[in-house]
């Protein structure tokens, strides 16, 4: 059956250009400005190396795509034209960016006459720092065409060899990798004076190919297939099948060619030939290849007054007074809304539970992980103290599967029972238990989470964080532990649900709920925030419940497949999308429920990866305090008008409305206020 459905890559790339819009918005400062354009490019990587690659896949084997049975050709040549017209503009917003910094007293050499009056500096810097690390690759008989690694940058040259040069093989291509995983992309060589490493190389290429007449050089940059699936058997077990993957990545099929000007058709012919590609998935770029690196300038620089002014992290009040978190966990449930309150408190439960020699038992969900995990630190310390620790640790959360594995060691190496989750379902669930032995008896703790045990992206990403000693919650998250290690199924579930057993059938349930409640002429609400919503079953049955009456609220960030205020289907159902000073990526889900209101917090969205395809929880929120607070940020994003999309029944967006920083609703700053009232800035333990 056929319904309004907006293609998901479509969606997708407006996504994409709401972010972009970020880029060229005066309202944000400067240098927040090019952070944008950076994460743009970024994006848009990933995309290419996921969504295009099945795309590809699609096209080979004709499979129709979503529920409107599109043809994947034309949705594959739909979204090439898309992002290069993206690309254009994206580069008038660099050039604009460029000239903008540079009358702020930060430039960015990006033509080669620039950098003529620091020569003295690049000298020293490509004898000492760059020389060293270059090796030429040139393609000959007996120099095969060398295998160009996803993402990395490579000065391509074209030669002709002097008459003096006096080797059989005179090669007229070769290849150079710019060593950026060792060294800058963009060297300071004064205060706010950034050159690319790439001209830097340029420049001296003579040094290189002493005997060679320089005639053409630029920039290329490949992008690899990266959506690949894990093959669990009898002789492989789930950390060899990643590791060889990882290994073999380089192998893998060419989405997408990046060609800087500069260089010769007849070089860009063979690049293409090389790599199967057709001539649609080249792209070329007026300026510097791969903007994304521009985040090093943003975070390198001191210009404080060209970024925003971060807010000072809060924490309730509670938690500033209370030394033993646990007592305080065990009088009331706790509710933190990263980055806005600070993620101190996840760590302070974990070092607690490390330390304390009443603490029996720790177990751990993993997904992404910083570098420099605290939450690592404390897991390791806790097993060295003799706790029972098992952590589920999600090896194949994509592009951070190095990381996992390594951390996956470490912990083992410490003594931690380390398991992979269930074949074929991704570990997505957020979850933390902890089992102390008290004078009562056996209690147990939870936290759980919206977002990732990452310390770093807690700063980036707005995401909530539960604390409860709930005894049933605490026994659902139990049997969900023993599930992923243990293939345990429970009979049922007395708080929580789980993808993909139940999670699903409750969210259109609850759905369904609302909608008969209309259908009877009550009060029928639903509101939810989330990521993405892409799943068709949860959409056909929004749509059902817009037809009875039910007022549908919906705050989506990314990917939209619905389309809302479309009469007699859609007309009671608004979407917006909030862009801006942090990453939205909580999910909160509402149903009025006849005034018997029911709250939950998730790590799912509503797409059909999320709960078909990964472990996901559900739980509820029983607090009526915390409840309110829950409520209070739902209003707040709802009456933005400084970030807000809102997405029309032809499928476009508004663009946010009021920007007048008087009259301007900014959730951001509202929900900081908010908070404010009962919190202070956080002490350590």
């Amino acid at each position: 059956m056929k319904f309004p459905w907006i293609q998901r890559d479509y969606s997708w790339l407006k996504f994409n250009s709401r972010v972009l819009f970020e880029a060229t918005d005066p309202f944000n400062p400067l240098l927040e400005r090019l952070k944008f354009l950076a994460i743009v490019t970024s994006n848009l990587e990933e995309f290419f190396m996921i969504r295009v690659a099945v795309l590809k896949r699609q096209c080979a084997t004709h499979t129709p795509i979503g529920p409107l049975a599109e043809d994947p050709e034309n949705v594959l040549h739909t979204i090439v034209k898309e992002v290069k017209t993206m690309l254009k503009k994206q580069y008038q917003i660099f050039e604009k960016l460029w000239d903008e910094l540079k009358k702020k007293n930060i430039h960015i050499l990006i033509h080669q006459e620039d950098i003529l009056p620091y020569e003295n500096e690049l000298k020293d810097i490509f004898e000492k720092q760059l020389y060293p690390l270059l090796t030429p690759l040139s393609v000959s008989k007996t120099h095969p065409f060398p295998t160009l690694k996803s993402g990395m940058l490579y000065l391509v040259v074209e030669l002709a060899a002097s008459p003096s040069h006096k080797l059989a093989e005179k090669p007229s291509l070769s290849f150079l990798e710019l060593p950026t995983a060792s060294v800058p992309r963009f060297y300071e060589v004064h205060p706010n004076v950034f050159i690319p490493i790439e001209f830097i190389i340029e420049r001296f290429l003579d040094f290189i190919y002493p005997g060679y007449t320089i005639q053409k050089c630029g920039v290329v940059r490949i992008t690899r297939d990266a959506d690949y699936e894990h093959q669990v058997d009898g002789a492989l077990d789930i950390i060899t099948s990643v590791e060889q993957n990882i290994k073999h990545f380089h192998k893998r099929e060419v989405v997408k060619l990046e060609v800087s000007q500069g260089l010769s058709e007849k070089t860009i012919k063979t690049l293409i030939t090389h790599h199967n590609l057709s001539r649609e998935l080249v792209f070329e770029i007026p300026s510097l290849l791969n903007l994304k690196d521009l985040m090093g300038i943003y975070e390198k620089s001191s210009f404080h007054d060209l970024k925003i002014h971060p807010f000072a992290p809060l924490l309730p009040e509670s938690l500033t007074t209370h030394k033993n978190i646990f007592s305080l966990i065990s009088n009331e449930d706790i509710l933190l809304f990263h980055p806005y309150q600070s993620y101190d408190p996840v760590l302070w439960l974990l070092e607690a539970a490390a330390t304390d020699p009443h603490v029996i038992a720790i177990k751990q969900t993993l997904y992404r992980t910083s570098s420099d995990s605290k939450i690592i630190q404390y897991l390791t310390l806790a097993a060295e103290n003799g706790k029972y620790v098992s952590v589920v640790d999600e090896l194949t959360a994509r592009f951070d599967e190095k990381r996992n594995i390594a951390w996956a060691r470490h912990l083992q190496d410490a003594g931690v029972h380390v398991t992979y989750g269930i074949a074929h379902l991704k570990t997505h669930a957020k979850a933390l238990l902890i089992v102390r032995k008290e004078p009562q008896g056996i209690r147990r703790y939870v936290h759980l989470a919206t977002g990732n045990y990452n310390e770093t992206t807690a700063r980036l990403y707005s995401d909530f964080s539960f604390f409860s000693a709930n005894p049933e919650l605490c026994e659902d998250v139990n049997q969900m532990f023993n599930l992923l290690t243990g293939f345990s199924l429970p009979q049922s579930w007395k708080k929580i649900a789980i993808a993909p057993l139940t999670m699903k059938q409750k969210f259109l349930s609850l759905i369904r709920r609302e909608t008969l409640h209309a259908r009877s002429g009550l009060r029928a609400e639903i509101r939810a925030k989330m990521n993405s919503l892409a799943d068709e079953d949860i959409i056909q049955a929004l749509y059902e419940a817009s037809q009875a009456g039910v007022k549908i609220e919906l705050i989506i960030r990314g990917i939209c497949c619905l389309i809302p205020g479309i009469k007699g289907i859609s007309e009671n159902i608004t979407v917006k999308s909030i862009i801006g000073r942090y990453l939205e990526h909580s999910r909160i889900y509402y149903f009025f429920n006849n005034g018997e209101e029911e709250y939950y917090l998730s790590s799912a969205d509503w797409m059909r990866r999320n709960l078909d395809r990964r472990i996901e929880i559900l739980f509820p929120i029983e607090n009526k305090n915390i409840q309110q607070i829950i409520k209070t940020i739902f209003d707040i994003q709802i009456q933005d008008t400084a970030n807000s999309w809102i997405l029309q029944a032809n499928t476009s967006y508004t663009e946010p409305g009021i920007r007048d920083p008087k009259q301007q609703r900014d959730s951001f700053q509202d929900i900081y206020n908010y908070l404010s009232q009962f919190s202070k800035t956080p002490k350590k333990l």
